[in-house]
């Protein structure tokens, strides 16, 4: 897997939307504000200002996947940025250019619904992307820069680099043993929709990540079973486990995520951790999709490599 260039300070970054469209408290001219105040120029894709009739996309496929294609060809801008996650970048995924994208590699960042793009990126370009904050996000660091410390170290790392949850949050062993692997996944909700599609997921011999969030706890089973019954988890090496955020069991409440996870992992012969950050909740910890990375099931760490 490629490692795309450091981004630095006064680099030129573009913003898009490849999901759905901001919201009105989250105008594109303040975050491209905040990305400024960070010291990187910035430029607004047409997918952040398009409106479409149904109203819960960002933009047309077509505009969408011009601005990624645009983005990596363009030798003036050096990282993408999506503004927000939500739905429909799956949508976009035939239009993009693979053979452009791997022949310019550049620093790719967000989750969520962009979960699709990571996974396509990967396994199409071999290209290392970032599964961490949307721009959006930066609104809401004023607060809390954890998470900007977190995603600069990742983007930053030298040869190899021990992912740190927020403090207070510990990072939890639910299946022991130790296991390499590329980290794959992102979103449990996209991983499981791309299965029969052309850009299924695969996790021969990877380190899958998964989350979500606000999902019945009985839907988080039936995805899991789902992932199971297709191979996907006896075919992975490791698995590493996300936050589930607001998700909930309407019909006993204290059996939880936690809860579900520990009992539909407990006979998984491999190593499986969980509670580590990078989803749906603040702070949250970047992850390099794509890079090399050790599971250590009997300590709850996990280490990513720069090769």
């Amino acid at each position: 897997m490629i490692f795309p260039p450091k981004l630095r300070k006064g680099d030129t970054i573009l913003l898009v939307s490849p999901s759905s469209p901001l919201k009105a408290e989250e105008p594109i001219e303040r975050i491209a504000q905040a990305v400024e105040e960070r010291g990187y120029r910035v430029r607004i894709g047409a997918s952040c200002r398009e409106e479409t009739t149904c109203g819960y996309a960002a933009a047309s496929a077509a505009t969408r996947a011009r601005d990624i294609n645009m983005a990596f060809a363009d030798p003036a801008i050096k990282g993408i940025w999506c503004t927000r996650g939500g739905s429909t970048s799956a949508r976009i995924l035939p239009l993009l250019d693979y053979d452009l994208i791997r022949a310019n590699p550049k620093p790719f960042l967000g989750f969520s619904d962009v979960t699709s793009l990571h996974m396509a990126i990967q396994q199409r370009c071999g290209l290392v992307t970032y599964h961490g904050p949307t721009a959006n996000r930066l609104l809401q660091f004023e607060e809390n820069d954890w998470s900007w410390g977190g995603l600069a170290s990742v983007m930053g790392m030298e040869n190899a680099l021990t992912i740190a949850n927020p403090p207070d949050e510990a990072i939890y062993s639910l299946r022991p043993g130790t296991a390499c692997g590329e980290l794959i996944g992102g979103n449990m909700s996209l991983v499981t929709a791309s299965l029969g599609t052309p850009w299924e997921i695969d996790t021969v011999g990877r380190v899958l990540y998964l989350e979500d969030v606000g999902e019945a706890v009985y839907a988080l089973e039936r995805m899991l079973a789902q992932l199971m019954y297709a191979g996907v988890l006896d075919r992975a090496a490791a698995v590493v486990l996300g936050p589930f955020t607001s998700c909930r069991n309407a019909y006993r409440e204290e059996y939880g995520p936690e809860a579900l996870l520990r009992d539909f992992f407990a006979d998984y012969p491999k190593p499986v951790i969980a509670n580590v950050r990078s989803g749906h909740c603040m702070p949250m910890v970047t992850l390099p999709m794509g890079a090399c990375c050790r599971v250590d099931g009997d300590h709850g760490v996990l280490t990513v490599f720069r090769r």
